[in-house]
């Protein structure tokens, strides 16, 4: 499923501590755990690292005691290249080793296969065949301080929302099953300065060939405009996690610029969040202090327009890349969350329609204009038209998103 694990040492062998001749098991006798081999279908590979002295092979981005069996970040190319790295500087005069094998999970072969190189063929038959090449970065964010903050001269108080990490999860699960490389920022870890390095550097590895998809779930803003080139006087902003300490937002001109800098020609960016002043829990954006009503400022744009022009095409930033750009409501409209859907109206009929729903032609594929078409109609019916999604980029770019069974 493109995850990386940790499995010795682990929270019950926390000593990695190899002697010579001396045979170690995972687990032990008497260990709390047992290994499993299960779906999804595919291939598993194990890979050992024995060195002589003490090293880091890995980003230590995790807790061993945090979980049994600690989880990378990163993609398994990204380790490989990390481990192939730390050992290269291992000096002459020490020694290393190292070791792999494969299994095949809902699926024999009587041909060993490839080890876990940089681009092994995938198992005839298995889903992994049929992944679109792509990034995809999922962030959810519930965990809302609803502190005061002071920015720009707007006071602004962002209460707790229930559904965008649920979101973000159902949208990791389906995503995965489409696309080579997904990764989430869930509440804590979706600060802006990690947003910022995932978008600069993990979204940015995308071949030129490929996806890249920038998906938002959690709170937008609107701020002043600062540099003038707003018609409305008023940027878009997306609200990481920690904005009251940090006091930082996201701004529409940030992303255009770090969407600008990705080397693909294809980019998708999805936001289940809205920037229009309200008191109420229910929808994803910010209090006016002192307010019960929304600021009543008549937005010219949306943040989607500060990424592609009417057409796709950028607006601010170097990029050729063709941007489309899904949006859950338009200017100055609130995105609601729903506890009959457990999720954001707009994300819930997303994923419906990423299922199956949205294919109108009958191709098994789902695209971006598919999808919008699909989404935009429903969310209007059950808001009763208070929410409208908006599609930007949509006439030049339509690309698929889903692939069916």
């Amino acid at each position: 499923n493109g995850e990386v694990q940790i499995l010795f040492p682990n929270r019950f062998q926390q000593d990695n501590y190899i002697q010579a001749g001396k045979t170690y098991e995972g687990p032990a006798a008497g260990d709390p755990f047992r290994l499993k081999i299960s779906p999804p279908r595919g291939v598993d590979y194990l890979l050992a690292a024995v060195t002589e002295d003490d090293k880091k092979l890995v980003r230590e981005d995790f807790s061993y005691y945090s979980q049994a069996f600690p989880k990378l970040q990163d993609s398994r190319k990204e380790v490989l290249d990390q481990v192939k790295k730390g050992v290269d500087v291992i000096p002459e005069e020490s020694w290393w080793a190292a070791d792999s094998c494969h299994l095949y999970v809902g699926r024999s072969s009587s041909k060993p296969g490839p080890g876990p190189s940089d681009s092994e063929p995938p198992l005839e038959g298995s889903p992994s065949q049929e992944k679109m090449e792509g990034r995809v970065l999922v962030i959810g964010i519930n965990d809302y301080s609803n502190e005061n903050v002071d920015y720009l001269g707007r006071d602004y108080q962002f209460p707790p929302l229930k559904y965008s990490v649920s979101d973000a999860r159902d949208m990791k699960e389906h995503m995965e099953k489409n696309f080579t490389e997904v990764k989430t920022l869930i509440n804590e870890r979706a600060t802006y300065e990690n947003i910022k390095e995932e978008v600069n550097h993990w979204l940015a590895a995308a071949g030129e060939d490929e996806l890249a998809v920038l998906y938002f779930s959690g709170h937008g803003a609107i701020v002043t405009d600062m540099n003038g080139d707003e018609p409305d006087g008023l940027d878009e902003v997306l609200v990481p996690y920690g904005y009251s300490r940090d006091e930082e937002f996201i701004i529409d001109d940030q992303v255009n610029d770090w969407l600008s800098g990705l080397p693909t020609k294809e980019v998708v960016y999805i936001a289940d969040s809205c920037h229009a002043g309200t008191s109420s829990k229910a929808v994803r954006t910010f209090r006016v202090q002192g307010s019960r009503k929304g600021g009543g400022e008549n937005l010219g744009d949306g943040f989607g327009s500060d990424l592609a022009g009417g057409d796709g095409s950028p607006t601010k930033g170097g990029s050729s890349a063709t941007v489309v750009a899904l949006e859950a409501s338009q200017p100055g409209q609130n995105s609601h969350e729903d506890d009959k859907f457990r999720q954001g109206v707009f994300t819930h009929y997303l994923l419906e329609g990423l299922k199956g729903e949205a294919d109108f032609n009958g191709d098994g594929r789902i695209t971006t204009k598919e999808l919008f078409e699909y989404s935009k109609d429903r969310v209007e019916d059950y808001t009763e038209d208070k929410q409208v999604p908006m599609c930007t980029g949509c006439e030049r770019g339509n690309y698929p998103l889903s692939l069916l069974e």
